[in-house]
């Protein structure tokens, strides 16, 4: 492998660790946003032990905090963190992961989204190099990473990021068609993987709609995007990913004693992981 390209993931992952540290507080405040027009009486409690920035008591009213404002805080006793604190990595291991204040500890989740991201960005580095289409793919492990996380939780794939999704990504690849070969061709690719993942995952919501979320629906277009940018054996593997990991997940769970065969999981961890395994092996993938 070239040597541009282990510049690019190193790049890319000093890049993503920053940026998995403002995802931290995407995780933290959107679940408790309600979405233009909505009621806006949805409530995102926070789960014992893991406080988040930007609230009190435990709960993040809808409404009044953003993505950007107010700054990160204590979610119990609304102390403010220092700027020091707010380093990735080193801020939680400064705190030893507790507020400074009233020893509430903060969740080892945080650093885990910010090594997830950074890594991811790597990966994604490692596997474009440095070509046009790098921004687009980052912008999906960024998006991954981040509604991996309230899914988890909240079993819930919010709208505020599944759907400004599609016109992001649609812009990301679509510049970058026009810098890379046969650019035309990939993004028709990604246009009808768009349509067909739509429609698979719609078909399966009407059918069985306690198995497929309509939230699930909303993400597979944007898999479908991505995955069909590199032709019909990306997709597919990236589809058929999501159900064997979910499979093999619950499979586990059952043998351990932690789940029954009626236990729900999540299922948009499992989409995402094996749609972004697939790109990150689609070289492999016959078109």
């Amino acid at each position: 492998m070239d040597t541009s390209r282990w510049v690019t993931a190193a790049v890319a992952a000093a890049v993503g660790l920053p940026l998995g540290s403002y995802l931290t507080v995407v995780i933290a405040r959107v679940p408790g946003r309600a979405p233009p027009g909505g009621s806006g009486g949805a409530r995102s409690v926070v789960p014992p032990g893991h406080a988040l920035p930007g609230g009190s008591g435990g709960v993040v009213p809808p409404g009044q905090h953003g993505v950007l404002r107010p700054a990160g805080r204590c979610s119990q006793c609304a102390a403010p963190l220092r700027v020091a604190d707010m380093i990735p990595l080193a801020g939680w291991v400064r705190l030893r992961g507790r507020c400074r204040s009233c020893g509430e500890p903060f969740g080892a989740w945080y650093p885990a989204a910010e090594l997830i991201t950074a890594a991811a960005f790597g990966a994604m580095g490692l596997r474009f190099g440095p070509s046009p289409v790098l921004p687009a793919f980052c912008y999906f492990a960024a998006i991954s990473v981040a509604l991996a996380f309230i899914d988890a939780v909240h079993k819930r794939l919010p709208d505020l990021l599944t759907l400004p999704s599609y016109p992001v990504a649609l812009a990301l690849l679509g510049v970058s068609a026009f810098f890379i070969p046969n650019g035309s061709g990939h993004l028709a690719r990604a246009l009808i993987g768009l349509a067909a993942a739509w429609l698979f995952y719609f078909l399966q919501a009407m059918v069985y709609p306690a198995g497929i979320g309509w939230g699930d629906v909303k993400l597979s277009g944007i898999l479908g995007l991505y995955l069909g940018w590199f032709g019909a054996g990306t997709f597919v593997a990236g589809l058929l990913g999501g159900y064997v990991l979910a499979a093999a997940a619950g499979a586990g769970l059952i043998l351990r004693g932690k789940a029954t065969r009626k236990t729900q999981l999540p299922f948009g961890p499992f989409m995402l992981a094996g749609a972004a395994g697939a790109i990150l092996a689609s070289g492999v993938f016959p078109r």
